[in-house]
């Protein structure tokens, strides 16, 4: 459980931060559209590099448009456009609508969505994506734990037999797989038989349990909601 809460604040943290980037690099971009001065230039070369997103293996690239254009002063300047596509977004002798700054002309950028909003979005989309996550384990850990303090204040107490001690292999955490205490229950009146899994436990608890029998708790309207009562075990040292 610890190591979930820790989890819910890196994510909502490297979130918050994604999105502070996003807000700070937008209004830096509106702020260059609204200062910068506009000219013609044409692509003069397709400089090819190494997608940033392929792995070492991988032989994926992208293609970069070089740019020549001149400043209202007349000077000539040629720079290699920040983003790049495959395949590429622009020709060879392709016209470009430029935008820059005339006291640093060489961080100039082409006119269009991809070149002077792709930053942007990039962290825009990786604020969402972390926050969505980092807001769904808190709405996850929210909800399990209302729904323990449910079960141990309504829920009705029966005793259950201690079948096995598991690896919940479906979960990993640095290379380790979290313990839960597996126990069942026949239903006498109906002779069901009900099998429960315990909540993670981030220790072996086996040579902790001396008993052959658990408390669970159980929702007597939905069998299904229930919580394994593992209060003997003992707890790790924060």
């Amino acid at each position: 459980m610890k190591t979930i809460k820790i989890l819910h604040y890196i994510f909502i943290t490297v979130g918050l931060i994604a999105l502070l980037s996003m807000g700070a690099w937008s209004y830096k971009t509106y702020q260059f559209i609204d200062t910068a001065h506009s000219a013609q230039g044409t692509v003069i070369n397709l400089i090819q590099s190494r997608s940033t997103s392929s792995s070492s293996t991988s032989n994926s690239y992208v293609y970069r448009p070089e740019v020549s254009f001149k400043t209202l002063t007349g000077d000539e300047i040629i720079f290699q456009s920040s983003t790049g596509s495959n395949p590429p977004a622009y020709k060879k002798g392709e016209s470009v609508s430029i935008l820059y700054e005339p006291e640093n002309p060489q961080d100039a950028k082409i006119n269009d969505t991809l070149s002077l909003w792709f930053s942007p979005v990039i962290l825009g989309l990786v604020g969402l994506i972390f926050s969505a996550f980092g807001i769904g384990i808190s709405i996850y850990l929210s909800k399990k734990e209302k729904l323990k303090n449910y079960l141990l204040r309504h829920g009705s107490p029966i005793t259950a037999k201690i079948d096995s001690i598991a690896e919940n292999t479906s979960i990993r955490v640095n290379g380790r797989y979290p313990f839960q205490v597996i126990s069942q229950w026949q239903d006498p009146t109906n002779n069901t038989l009900h099998i429960f899994k315990s909540e993670n436990i981030w220790f072996n608890p086996s040579p902790h349990i001396d008993q052959d029998t658990v408390t669970v708790f159980v929702d007597q309207s939905n069998p299904k909601k229930y919580f394994v009562d593992l209060s003997f075990l003992p707890r790790i040292s924060e």
